[in-house]
């Protein structure tokens, strides 16, 4: 039987391209916190958090490799038609299919990297409105977290980014981590 998972989420946006990626990746109890001691142990002296944008490419091929040692499953939803300045629309299409996506995945937990309040309240709302629509599987519990505080949000974002970074040609990270990570794509407009 399939343990439940839970799912760390992150996103990465590419405004030159027109792209919105949601990264969501799964992560059973028992070896999340093996995983978080191996993505602690990937630390520089003084940095509190690993963030893809912060590494130059040495470090991002360590993290990639660090990432695929661990084997990650997941979704990752691509938004195309992604419009600068609705940004906002765009998570909100990439989270309801991303949701949506969790209840084939037999995950009950769905923890989003903390923004600020005033974005995390639309997201808020957001779900607010799919559970009124039944948009998304009820037993779906939902949270959001620092990531200086939850070490396993490093992993969509070490995903996002590599995505991010294939999206524009350059696929040597996307190449170590993609094994068993869903890509869908949509239309976000």
């Amino acid at each position: 039987m399939t343990p439940p998972f839970s799912a760390y989420v992150d996103e990465s946006m590419l405004l030159q391209s027109g792209l919105y990626i949601l990264a969501a990746v799964l992560v059973a109890p028992a070896e999340a916190e093996r995983h978080r001691a191996a993505l602690r142990s990937l630390l520089l002296r003084r940095q509190r958090k690993l963030h893809w944008r912060d590494e130059n490419d040495k470090r991002r091929t360590l993290l990639a490799e660090a990432v695929a040692a661990m084997r990650p499953m997941g979704v990752v939803v691509v938004g195309a038609g992604l419009d600068g300045r609705r940004q906002e629309r765009a998570r909100r299409k990439c989270v309801e299919h991303l949701l949506w996506e969790m209840g084939g995945h037999h995950v009950l937990d769905v923890v989003f990297e903390r923004r600020h309040s005033e974005l995390d309240l639309r997201d808020h709302e957001l779900v607010a409105v799919l559970q009124g629509r039944h948009s998304m599987p009820p037993r779906l519990r939902l949270s959001w977290c620092d990531p200086a505080a939850e070490p396993l949000l490093w992993l969509p974002d070490i995903v996002a980014g590599a995505l991010s970074r294939a999206e524009r040609g350059d696929e040597r990270f996307w190449n170590l981590v993609s094994g068993d990570l869903a890509v869908r794509r949509i239309d976000v407009r």
